[in-house]
């Protein structure tokens, strides 16, 4: 018989769903897609997929929240206007 080993791991509850509905939709499970990319790491040696910081932290865009966070402090750009009509 087979050795087995309990892997427990914590995650976003949303994600976790959404990718549980993913991969039934693929006809697999948690337990399946956990083997196959822990196959392809240790036969490829490497992560399988390609792993990259979010576009959203890149140092252009980190500078032009930045210069927009200036701008909207100085009120350049601002409209400023009444949220309520006059009668």
């Amino acid at each position: 018989m087979e050795k087995e080993s309990k892997v427990t791991a914590r995650m976003d509850k949303d994600l976790k769903e959404n990718a549980e509905a993913l991969l039934s939709d693929m006809g697999l499970n948690f337990s399946i897609w956990i083997n196959l990319a822990t196959k392809a790491l240790v036969n490829e040696q490497k992560i399988p997929f390609e792993i990259k910081a979010s576009p959203f932290y890149s140092r252009n865009n980190m500078m032009e929240l930045k210069r927009r966070y200036d701008d909207y402090k100085k009120e350049k750009g601002v409209s400023k206007h009444n949220l309520l009509e006059d009668d």
